[in-house]
């Protein structure tokens, strides 16, 4: 079972803007990864959850993390 977006992201509301800089570097890799594939098909879509799963987690996650950057880099530019 996949966890929630909301709990994943909230462990990341005091991290530094390098840590949760690569954690959303990570995640626009996989959402790239997944945009790029144009077959859709082979041995990475028999996996659960399925590619498709995780590219929606990712965008929900992603859509969370966002404001979190902003934050830290505001927080730490101070």
């Amino acid at each position: 079972m996949m966890r929630d977006p909301k709990e994943y992201a909230k462990q990341f509301e005091n991290a530094s803007y390098s840590e949760i800089l690569k954690i959303k570097n990570e995640l626009v890799s996989g959402i790239k990864d997944f945009e790029n594939d144009k077959e859709k098909t082979g041995l990475k879509w028999n996996v659960s959850p399925g590619p498709d799963v995780m590219y929606q987690w990712n965008l929900e996650v992603l859509g969370l993390i966002a404001p979190m950057v902003a934050e830290a880099f505001r927080r730490e530019g101070e």
